[in-house]
């Protein structure tokens, strides 16, 4: 076993790499979402299988595949789950770029915040960040119209979020349908662009009450494209902005859980 310590953004991607051209049998991936997603970014396509000792702020992945956080569980986890292949988001943007996720890509509101978001309050309390973020936010929030091309149908939204998988946070279900082992999206689409109805979609994710809103879509598909300009979170951190083409990968990723 060899332990490998990340030194700065992206880092973990090439780590897992060469880890996995050097012949390992399997990467535990230690820390948050954001590493998660960075290992995942290096093993998909390829034979080594991923598997997650989450120590991170939210942990959301964890929470989605119900792997403990506590660290003696989640090993229990990797010695008695299964290998078992799941299917990840791709975002293609216009310099030719590609990232992949694992659960969701946004734009609109909670991108916003994310971007806006306090690294220290984020690292000392996790989800309270994100909702000091969104609160500061919400004061002067001016929500804008944009437009995604879904399977070829063209929706107005203010805020956009394509799921990968069920939960949004941990724990809301924006789109209980949705599952990693399931090779397609769903898309949670809020078209309202008055501040006061972020509110109300807010409340309607933590009560499970959204997609009975008559201006929310709630979209099965395997494609989305957005040409306007927007700012992209996926699985809880800024990665840019659109144009981007949100597709399922053709590389599906090994796991255990």
């Amino acid at each position: 076993m060899e332990v490998l310590w990340t030194q700065a953004a992206g880092h973990a991607t090439n780590l897992a790499k060469k880890a996995a051209l050097e012949g390992a049998s399997l990467v535990v991936a230690a820390g948050g979402d954001g590493t998660f997603n960075e290992v995942m970014n290096g093993l998909a396509g390829g034979a080594v299988p991923m598997a997650l000792l989450p120590l991170g702020t939210t942990n959301v992945l964890a929470k989605e595949l119900k792997i403990p956080e506590d660290p003696r569980g989640a090993v229990r986890k990797i010695l008695e789950g299964r290998v078992r292949e799941i299917y990840l988001g791709n975002m293609s943007f216009l310099d030719g770029c590609q990232r992949k996720f694992f659960l969701m890509a946004g734009m609109g509101f909670d991108a916003e915040a994310v971007y806006r978001v306090n690294r220290k309050l984020k690292k000392l309390y996790g989800k309270a960040g994100y909702l000091t973020s969104g609160l500061k936010l919400l004061k002067n929030w001016a929500p804008q119209t944009k437009h995604a091309l879904i399977d070829g149908r063209q929706y107005p939204f203010s805020s956009l979020v394509v799921c990968k998988g069920a939960r949004y946070g941990g724990y809301p279900k924006m789109a209980p349908d949705a599952g990693m082992e399931d090779g397609s999206f769903y898309a949670v689409v809020m078209s309202s662009s008055k501040r006061l109805d972020v509110l109300r979609y807010a409340f309607g994710v933590i009560t499970g009450m959204h997609l009975a809103y008559k201006d929310v879509a709630y979209v099965r598909c395997l494609r989305v494209q957005v040409q306007d300009t927007a700012r992209i979170q996926a699985d809880g951190d800024y990665i840019g902005e659109s144009p981007v083409l949100i597709e399922i990968a053709k590389e599906k990723l090994k796991m255990i859980y």
